[in-house]
């Protein structure tokens, strides 16, 4: 499948309409707060609201409280969207990305090392955003393609401020991050995966490539991206970390460093714009220097 076929596809599975969601898949109840995988259908039940999928078929939805829209919304773009990915056949990475010179650069990390906020912060700067939170990759040509997807940013309080974003509504009371971009982005088309950059808070800024194994290790997350491949193609630890290996030998991986001293914020991240521009030139030199 080529790059633009496979994100129709993504595309034409993620529309959404309205109906009643069936809490039952694969002959059990999914319990309030949990989703499932069973075959090619998903069901995700919270409180306030529930969604179903069905390979070939739109995402369903039912909203029982209208107070929950933007759980919904955050939802969709998140945990929905990964499944999705996964019974299609893709990978999904707990990852945002920004296009530099043609290429994606995924950010990825933990929960709250900044992978939003850090790609907020490029936007301003003039770097489009591909997806935030979740990316999603084909691997089918062995070169990874990003299909972008959702691309609206949610951040805390503290980090609108920071990076200048326009902020909206607020996601919900329960989960008090804000919209912090309207959709769509400039970026429509898919995009090579151009480099992994792992992001960490630290003392002291700086950005290294990681070489051999450490690249798999890094990119080990145990989140609901890496759970619902597993649920979908029937993993098991070995055959994550196949995955894992290919990807991480595809593309180069950095980690990059960041001081949480909102002083630094602004020098930070004209740094980081700086420094991105050369990363390639940056990993062909470290893999010299390994050869000789």
């Amino acid at each position: 499948m080529r790059p633009a076929e496979a994100m129709s596809l993504m595309q034409r599975e993620t529309r959404v309409a309205h109906g009643v969601v069936d809490p039952v898949l694969g002959g059990y109840a999914v319990a309030v707060g949990h989703n499932r995988i069973v075959g090619d259908s998903f069901v995700l039940r919270e409180e306030g609201f529930a969604c179903s999928y069905r390979k070939g078929d739109c995402i369903t939805i039912q909203i029982d409280d209208p107070a929950k829209k933007g759980l919904l919304d955050l939802f969709l773009a998140g945990s929905v969207h990964s499944a999705i990915a996964a019974i299609n056949g893709f990978t999904a990475l707990h990852a945002s990305a920004v296009e530099v010179d043609g290429k994606a650069i995924a950010f990825t990390g933990p929960s709250g090392a900044g992978k939003s906020t850090t790609a907020a912060a490029l936007r301003s700067r003039g770097l489009p955003i591909v997806a935030d939170d979740t990316l999603v990759v084909d691997m089918a040509s062995g070169k990874p393609m990003c299909l972008p997807g959702h691309k609206r940013l949610k951040l805390w309080t503290d980090s609108v401020e920071m990076t200048g974003m326009p902020a909206f509504e607020l996601v919900s009371e329960d989960y008090r991050k804000v919209f912090a971009a309207e959709e769509p982005s400039e970026i429509d088309h898919p995009l090579p995966l151009g480099a992994i950059v792992v992001v960490e808070a630290g003392a002291a800024l700086a950005f290294e490539p990681v070489r051999g194994a450490a690249r798999i290790a890094l990119l080990d997350d145990d989140h609901y991206t890496s759970q619902h491949r597993i649920m979908a193609q029937g993993q098991d630890r070995a055959g994550r970390m196949k995955d894992l290996a290919r990807l991480a030998c595809a593309v180069p991986v950095f980690r990059f460093t960041r001081p949480l001293d909102p002083g630094c914020f602004a020098n930070t991240h004209d740094f980081l714009v700086g420094t991105l521009s050369g990363i390639f030139r940056m990993d062909r030199q470290g893999a010299d220097d390994q050869q000789v």
